[in-house]
């Protein structure tokens, strides 16, 4: 067993954990062996895991072949029930053994909990936030080369572990360029998981719901929470919505090479709503763009223009006839006829 952490990879991981579960039982490790026991579990999540099932396993049979209060004390074993990892003692020291198993439990406890310490940074890590100003793009490369580039006014956090790859988007747009990898890469955004299965995709948050289009690859869309379901599952140049309320997939009829024109810093829209577009706008420019009543808010638009030019999308709003336009300072108002 001392050599079981060189082969780690050659070996099956339940078989080693029961090994070191054994020589724990019968006695106290020497100082080599307990070096290569720590060296074994910090080796692989899967040793940690295989190990915490011994452990489990051991405390259920122990659970089900413990004597019930009507047979207690009888001293021998009910019928052909033989229990499990029962070692048979070289000397008889009814008192001492007590105390010893305890030691021994206690020191391989130990050992255990400062194995998954030192695991903790990489099975849990601690997540890490970006965020893009207003009026800034920003490109970011993650530890496994998948490549994030966030809109402005948005923000991310994200989890690199060693058992998955996830991301949260928790304002505004972002899109991801997905690197190979075994783990898998979630995005979470309003109550839904977006699985990558090899993709370019885009992701925005937005006010009425999540729009999610695939440049190349495909994605799952998975409902978060107790209620797990697959809503849909997209692939290169499809484009949806998701309603934030009732988590309904909305097909979208626009291009999917339209969803990354913000990266060129233009705002691009396509029989959207004007809330969203002011929405849109608003991201990259210190004047604001208000829309004053409901009934101009759920107005649909169709256009292209320069991000930066809060002035033409003014200019824009005051030809149609659907809209007042009022400019004061830093904000612009649009309300309905």
């Amino acid at each position: 067993m001392s050599q079981a952490s060189s082969r780690a990879d050659a070996e099956d991981p339940g078989q080693q954990a029961l090994d070191w579960f054994l020589r724990h039982r019968q006695g106290e490790l020497e100082a080599a062996q307990e070096a290569a026991f720590l060296a074994w579990l910090q080796h692989s999540p899967e040793h940690v895991r295989a190990y915490l099932r011994a452990l489990n396993l051991h405390r259920q049979v122990g659970a089900a072949m413990a004597p019930t209060p009507a047979r207690a004390g009888t001293g021998r074993a009910q019928g052909n029930v033989v229990p499990l990892f029962t070692v048979a003692p070289r000397h008889r020291q009814p008192q001492r053994a007590p105390r010893r198993w305890r030691w021994r439990a206690l020191a391989g406890a130990a050992c255990l909990l400062l194995a998954v310490g030192g695991l903790a940074p990489h099975l849990w890590p601690q997540p890490t936030r970006f965020s893009a100003r207003n009026g800034q793009l920003r490109d970011i490369v993650l530890a496994d080369g998948s490549k994030l580039r966030l809109n402005a006014d948005s923000t991310v956090q994200v989890r690199m572990g060693w058992f998955g790859r996830q991301v949260e988007l928790l304002h505004g747009e972002a899109s991801f360029d997905v690197a190979a990898d075994r783990r898998p890469f979630e995005v979470n955004v309003a109550g839904l998981r977006i699985r990558d299965i090899g993709t370019v995709f885009d992701v925005a948050r937005r006010l009425q719901g999540t729009r999610i289009g695939v440049v190349s690859g495909e994605v799952e869309i998975w409902s978060g929470g107790g209620d797990t379901r697959r809503l849909a599952q997209l692939d290169a140049g499809r484009v949806v919505l998701v309603e934030h309320a009732s988590q309904a997939v909305q097909p979208l009829d626009m291009p999917a090479s339209m969803l990354l024109d913000w990266q060129q810093r233009k705002v691009s829209f396509l029989d959207e709503r004007l809330d969203e577009v002011a929405a849109a706008f608003n991201r990259h420019n210190q004047v604001q763009v208000q829309v004053i009543d409901a009934r101009a808010a759920a107005m649909r638009l169709s256009g292209s223009l320069e991000a930066h030019r809060i002035g033409a999308l003014q200019s824009f709003l005051a030809r149609d006839p659907r809209f007042v336009v009022e400019r004061d300072g830093d904000t612009v108002r649009v309300s309905s006829r």
